[in-house]
């Protein structure tokens, strides 16, 4: 009898840097040789947007981290 396959929901951003840290370190992970002739994990990834406010077109990174922080001197 097998093992059922281990399911993995992953909730990301795909413009996060560390969303796409964590998704390297889970292949690395995957990829082991300790992973090695276990089952395939089902990976479902479910989208999650960190800044839903910002507009589609983008605003400039400096006005964006003056907004986010309030003010220059403190972004």
């Amino acid at each position: 009898m097998t093992a059922p396959a281990l399911q993995i929901d992953i909730v990301s951003d795909v413009v996060c840097p560390w969303c796409y840290i964590g998704k390297r370190k889970l292949e690395a992970a995957l990829a082991s040789p300790e992973a090695a002739g276990l089952p395939a994990p089902l990976l479902r990834w479910h989208p999650f947007q960190l800044n839903p406010e910002l507009p589609p077109e983008g605003i400039p990174r400096k006005t964006y981290l003056e907004q986010k922080f309030g003010g220059p001197e403190r972004a």
